[in-house]
């Protein structure tokens, strides 16, 4: 049975469910700008909402490698790179990304993607897509 509408964060964060994921085994970002995972919500003239969760680990410095989040808002406005996960040339270490939540358009799609080729060092990302 779905938790009642409530409202405050906790109400959103209930609502949302896991819709795409790079798994545990991640994604080692490319020389190139791959679609990294993607989700599309149901055509069914509402609005939807997600959140992309996500961590970076940089082994070897950057060049390139950035990370972004692209949607549609709800007015069919292309949201293209508006959400960066992560910049370009990371030095080696842990990054995390602010949560990355909006509004989506009914049937259009969610996507982590590389907005930049990784052209030298080595990153792996793990993202999670939850949405409703």
């Amino acid at each position: 049975m779905p938790f009642p509408p409530v409202p405050g964060a906790d109400w959103f964060l209930r609502s949302l469910k896991l819709q795409a994921t790079t798994g545990v085994s991640g994604f080692a970002l490319q020389n190139g700008t791959p679609t990294i995972i993607s989700w599309t919500p149901p055509s069914d003239g509402n609005m939807h909402r997600f959140v992309v969760l996500s961590i970076l680990h940089v082994t070897s410095t950057e060049t390139g490698g950035g990370v972004v989040t692209n949607f549609t808002l709800p007015d069919g406005t292309a949201a293209t790179s508006l959400m960066t996960l992560y910049s370009s040339g990371k030095s080696a270490g842990v990054s995390t990304a602010n949560y990355n939540a909006a509004l989506v358009e009914a049937g259009t799609s969610v996507s982590v993607v590389q907005s930049s080729a990784l052209t030298a060092g080595a990153s792996t990302l793990w993202a999670e897509i939850w949405g409703s």
